[in-house]
């Protein structure tokens, strides 16, 4: 049952209590201030998000991320499987459990030992019940119905994404000795080490298609609609429309989002998808790479080829498909989402990871 005090407003506080937690773990003030304006740029401005909803989904959703390198076994944090950690963040997607959970987590947040996996539950469950709470006001029924399929789906792609690939990365990082025994704990999902495609380009996509979502880039999108004051109701739906539809607007945008932070290869990392289209190229199992090893020369002239050839289609793609868009404040501020989403896109490719 929902708490009896109003909770739109304790959602919003939940929003902001977890903000200091997030921001006082792991990355420096300097990310997050950089990573703040371009959630702007990614949200706030064409969709005229406050600051609030663009700094929680574009920004403090790292957290996500933080989280589950937290639960690998060279940390020292023993804890829940990532299965189960993605189960516990999926609940939060949900309008009851989110409901339900407002008042725990606000105490939960009180506390300066928050455990992060309560800090990523409270951001979720406070989106998903602002959300519900704001298309009610405005009398949206449907697409608030619509919006929280599409909220549950974008959040499932991206933290089960984030667990498979946890999975892998323990196994590639693993010392000789160590190897084997994560390798049988892995099961079925040993398959995941080994590349389908044949050659380079093959190799990057099926990276970006296996983990693409990783980036949050549509989660953010997503978690934002409801907040949207540039969208009219039937932009709104129109809107929903095209993420739901069978264009794979979301699923491009976020493997485009991925990619560019790859396009500049990082050998300290252990997969990417430079590794996995170094990996389709001569055949390779990934638990046999050693991504500091590879040519990182090469790896950035062929990533940047396959970079401009993916945009180019990319941009045909999404202009296509925004010029169809009937609804004026739809097709507007789409057009100036993809303006800014370029944008950033551009920016992370010169900047690498970091913002």
């Amino acid at each position: 049952m929902p708490p009896s005090r109003d909770p739109s407003a304790l959602a919003l506080e939940l929003l902001r209590s977890a903000r200091p937690h997030v921001r006082a773990r792991s990355r420096s003030p300097g990310y997050y201030q950089a990573a703040d304006r371009f959630s702007e740029m990614f949200l706030g401005r064409a969709f005229q998000l406050e600051p609030d909803y663009f700094k929680a989904v574009g920004t403090d959703y790292s957290a996500i991320d933080c989280l589950y390198e937290e639960l690998g076994p060279d940390t020292g944090r023993p804890g829940e499987s990532p299965e189960a950690v993605t189960e516990r963040l999926q609940e939060m997607t949900r309008p009851g459990p989110a409901y339900a959970a407002l008042v725990p987590l606000e105490a939960a947040l009180e506390a300066p030992t928050c455990s992060l996996l309560d800090v990523c539950r409270a951001l979720l469950g406070a989106i998903t019940v602002l959300g519900h709470e704001s298309l009610e006001r405005r009398g949206l029924s449907e697409s608030r119905e619509d919006w929280s399929r599409l909220w549950q789906d974008r959040v499932w792609r991206q933290n089960s994404q984030q667990a498979r690939l946890y999975r892998l990365i323990q196994v590639m990082r693993a010392p000789p000795e160590e190897k084997a025994g994560r390798l049988e704990a892995l099961g079925a999902a040993r398959d995941e080490l080994r590349v389908r495609g044949t050659g380079f380009a093959r190799g990057v996509h099926e990276y970006l298609e296996r983990y693409g979502e990783t980036g949050a880039a549509s989660v953010a999108l997503v978690g934002g609609l409801p907040f949207s004051q540039a969208l009219t109701p039937r932009g709104l739906s129109e809107v929903l429309r095209l993420l739901q539809g069978e264009a794979d607007f979301l699923g491009r945008m976020a493997r485009l989002m991925r990619f560019a932070q790859d396009v500049r290869f990082d050998p300290t990392e252990p997969l990417n998808s430079g590794v996995m289209g170094y990996a389709a190229e001569y055949r390779q199992n990934l638990a046999d790479l050693d991504a500091t090893r590879l040519p990182k020369a090469e790896l950035d002239t062929r990533l940047r080829e396959e970079w401009n050839s993916t945009l180019a289609d990319t941009r045909q793609r999404f202009d296509t498909l925004v010029s169809a868009t009937r609804e004026e404040s739809a097709r507007s501020t789409l057009q100036g989402f993809v303006t800014g989403f370029y944008a950033i896109a551009a920016r992370l490719v010169e900047a690498g990871h970091e913002p």
